[in-house]
């Protein structure tokens, strides 16, 4: 029986959201895969969702630097059970975008208090845990807002709009389906 653009969307919904890191489980990490100057990488990843749209917290590195060059990335998301159950994943292809403290105030702030992470970044400050870390030196001894502007500032959001989703189910025996979402336009 082939399913309607809804049924498929509320279909990969619904994996995202029993896959997505949440304050009250660490979720599936997914693998966000970028390039620069034809050189692909691969970074396992926590993520959250809000709908189709994916978010993820970029520490400095090279995949920072290769979205920048080229938005365009795939990533991808497994949730292996027991070889006698369904296993089930994604493959999404989309234009990554930054967010960033510095630039967009209102946006990332909104964004990181939906999945619950200025109150991580809050409890980071309040433990004494980003004065351990030597990147964040300048700080210590310095006060609480002072030091979470800082760590703030630190962090980059990764938002994934995506342009085609694969999920792919497969049952016991090799019976599988392959549902397939790809934006309008």
């Amino acid at each position: 029986m082939e399913r309607t653009k809804e049924e498929i969307e509320k279909e990969i919904i619904k994996f995202l959201d029993e896959n997505c890191r949440t304050e009250s489980r660490p979720g599936t990490p997914c693998t966000l895969a970028t390039s620069r100057d034809n050189m692909p990488r691969a970074t396992p990843i926590d993520f959250f969702n809000d709908g189709l749209t994916l978010w993820m917290i970029g520490d400095p590195g090279g995949k920072l630097a290769d979205i920048r060059s080229n938005p365009n990335v795939s990533v991808g998301i497994y949730s292996r059970t027991e070889r006698s159950k369904e296993n089930r994943y994604i493959r999404l292809w989309g234009k990554a975008s930054l967010l960033t403290y510095r630039e967009q105030k209102d946006l990332f702030m909104e964004a990181i208090t939906k999945f619950g992470l200025l109150d991580g970044f809050k409890k980071a400050v309040r433990s004494g845990f980003i004065e351990k870390i030597p990147f964040f030196e300048s700080v210590r001894g310095k006060d609480f807002e002072t030091q979470l502007d800082t760590l703030l500032n630190a962090e980059t959001m990764i938002k994934v709009e995506p342009e085609k989703i694969v999920l792919s189910i497969s049952q016991p025996g090799g019976i599988g389906e392959r549902l397939i979402w790809e934006k309008e336009g």
